[in-house]
């Protein structure tokens, strides 16, 4: 399937109201091993308000992935991410859940640690010396994991399968239904 991409500029921004600043831009491309997702950008060059999120335009049925991260060219392997997808790293003691204004991306193993690299270092601002020192020490780890020194497992749950880790040397399973109770969904909930 080819490429389709899109763009609907609107009359004013939701949000600050300015004319002619807000857009929509869109792609629905085909993942293999995935299926066909769209990918969108919504953007204010007024106000600078941005959100992007990845759909997959298929139904799904929840799953698990892990990988675990044993060299330098595993940071290369792709990784989907929905706006309702839960990431972990254990091995840093770190779990980042959706909330009301996830959004979801297409990256690699090595985009996942960035984000995190960045979140901890925004959580250094300002912390105490317990905390600071805790953040350090998951970002030596970061570190080790990118030079191939440290193994880590990379796990990415979505109880509405829209997230995936694309390798085959990831373990996938369906999530148990305690599972799926124990997961936060971004903005929409499960019953």
């Amino acid at each position: 399937m080819e490429k389709r991409e899109f763009e609907l500029p609107l009359e004013r921004c939701p949000l600050c109201n300015v004319e002619g600043s807000f857009y929509i831009k869109g792609r629905i491309d085909d993942i293999p091993y995935f299926g066909e997702v769209m990918e969108t950008l919504m953007k204010c060059e007024s106000c600078k308000f941005k959100h992007a999120d990845v759909m997959c335009l298929g139904e799904r049925k929840p799953m698990r992935y892990e990988f675990l991260i044993t060299s330098e060219k595993d940071l290369t392997v792709r990784v989907v991410k929905s706006s309702t997808g839960t990431i972990k790293v254990p091995e840093l003691g770190v779990k980042v859940e959706p909330g009301p204004a996830s959004e979801g991306y297409v990256s690699n193993i090595e985009g996942v640690l960035d984000r995190i690299e960045e979140a901890v270092r925004l959580a250094l601002e300002g912390a105490d010396d317990v905390r600071r020192r805790r953040g350090e020490a998951i970002l030596k780890k970061i570190d080790a994991i990118r030079a191939g020194k440290l193994k880590a497992r990379l796990v990415v749950m979505d109880p509405f399968g829209h997230s995936a880790i694309v390798d085959g040397r990831a373990r996938k399973r369906e999530l148990k239904q305690r599972e799926i109770k124990s997961l936060k969904t971004g903005p929409v909930q499960l019953k």
